[in-house]
């Protein structure tokens, strides 16, 4: 049903709106779960479930992958902290809000079937961990926050407790100064078991500005890590990572993971900054080379900003200077002998973004290329509907 989908997306605000409003009715204490401003709270629901339309046939039951991303969406939920049971009052107000849609008998009857399925699948997955004794969050506290630049921010958080994720894997944080809102951060090292976790954190939107100026002694509150990347298993090829910005964090993290599993999977690395002193991790990058993980750092400006407030570069920590920095990349990779090489692309979404069509416009297979951005979301785009059969 993608022209059903693509109404959901046409009148996205409408249908949430709505939605917002049957459900505060019912259920006003849940009111202050969410952001104070209504224009940022559940910004995905209308494209979620329209995502979920596009890949469900008339009469039959959600596909596999659907069901995956939404058992996942359930566990994520579980850090509001609502009971499973809250699924049968959702679905009475994603219902509701289907008459702002104007849709006809036939449309409404398939949404309405479509949204019971994923209310039940949600409720079962919630039900599944709450007994598997899964915590829905974790608290942490602020120890340690260093300002290698003005506009980056390394923290350190202690949870009391083992915090279990993957490299790659990405956690939502918030603050008792965010009531109601999450920002999506990756840890810059693997789990250790300590419940010891650091985060680097760009201070681009009010949300990061506000943990970026976290304090020592500040609690968060981090969701159920997600999401993930292939990168140490998708095959024998040369494991290459371009990170833009803070994107570093995961590219770090990998190469821990990588280093302490003995991997001959060791990722090269090109850390992309807007100048010099944009690379604050230089010491640390130099000392993972000093240990066999190649790290090339690529600028797109010669001079920093002057209100950048960057320390010096580690002593030997050369760089490139390139306004196109995956050519860069491109053209020290080795692209047309032996087995191709993996590229993981992570950062902002824009840069990302940028990086895999120039990727693409270079010859890069796009089934070569597998990215992890932030800043906007796109976990419900429309896409091919046999890539998920």
């Amino acid at each position: 049903m993608w022209e059903l989908g693509e109404h959901f997306r046409n009148y996205a605000d409408e249908y949430r709106d709505a939605v917002h409003e049957h459900f505060f009715n019912a259920m006003p204490e849940s009111r202050q779960v969410f952001a104070l401003s209504m224009r940022d709270t559940h910004t995905s629901l209308t494209p979620a479930l329209a995502w979920v339309l596009e890949h469900t046939e008339p009469g039959e039951p959600l596909l596999a992958d659907v069901s995956a991303k939404l058992t996942q969406l359930a566990r994520d939920h579980r850090r509001h902290g609502f009971p499973a049971e809250i699924y049968s009052q959702f679905e009475h107000a994603l219902v509701a809000g289907l008459r702002v849609l104007a849709l006809t008998q036939y449309q409404y009857d398939f949404a309405r079937d479509v949204i019971h399925q994923v209310c039940e699948a949600m409720a079962k997955a919630a039900r599944e961990a709450d007994a598997a004794g899964e915590a829905p969050a974790y608290s942490a506290q602020v120890v340690a926050v260093d300002h290698p630049t003005r506009d980056t921010a390394v923290i350190r958080v202690e949870a009391g407790l083992a915090v279990p994720y993957q490299p790659g894997q990405h956690f939502p944080v918030t603050t008792q100064y965010l009531p109601g809102q999450w920002r999506t951060l990756t840890p810059a090292q693997p789990a250790d078991g300590t419940g010891q976790l650091i985060f680097h954190v760009s201070s681009a939107g009010e949300a990061s500005r506000s943990l970026a100026h976290a304090q020592p002694g500040d609690w968060w509150t981090l969701g159920q890590p997600s999401g993930g990347i292939s990168a140490n298993d998708s095959g024998p090829g040369e494991s290459v990572i371009i990170a833009y910005s803070t994107g570093w964090a995961t590219a770090r993290c990998v190469a821990l993971a990588a280093l302490k599993e003995n991997s001959r999977q060791v990722p090269r690395i090109f850390a992309v900054a807007g100048s010099p002193g944009a690379h604050y991790d230089t010491y640390f990058q130099q000392n993972l080379a000093a240990l066999g993980v190649p790290v090339r750092r690529i600028v797109r400006e010669e001079n920093d900003p002057w209100l950048l407030n960057a320390r010096e570069l580690a002593p030997g920590a050369d760089y490139v200077v390139s306004g196109e920095p995956t050519d860069v990349v491109v053209n020290e990779v080795e692209l047309s002998t032996g087995t191709p090489p993996r590229f993981l692309l992570v950062g902002p979404a824009e840069e990302v973004a940028e990086g895999e069509e120039r990727l693409v416009q270079r010859g890069v297979g796009k089934q070569q290329i597998d990215v992890l951005s932030w800043g906007r979301d796109g976990r419900w785009q429309p896409e091919d509907y046999a890539a998920l059969s």
